[in-house]
């Protein structure tokens, strides 16, 4: 029982420490790691863009069929209404 004790605190001290990345000792080295993190984060993000602006202009088309067909249907409304008056 005092075994299972002592492996359930050891087992609960290594999740609480966080692992540590390896820093690099070479400046030089630090910096190239840290620009290709901003780099990959930078593509992820631009492709996050790219793929919200192709579905805002989908959306976009789509209203402005929808207005086309608003206006049509407003003009042949009128249209009858003036005939029908007349």
């Amino acid at each position: 029982m005092q075994l299972a004790i002592e492996l359930t605190r050891e087992a609960m001290k290594s999740r609480a420490e966080p692992a540590k990345p390896t820093e690099p000792t070479d400046l030089g080295t630090a910096l190239s790691q840290q620009f290709g993190l901003i780099d990959r984060q930078m593509e992820a993000i631009v492709q996050n863009l790219k793929a919200h602006n192709a579905k805002l202009e989908r959306s976009i088309r789509r209203q402005r069929i929808w207005n086309y067909i608003l206006a049509v249907a407003l003009v042949a409304v009128a249209v009858i209404a003036y005939a029908a008056n007349n």
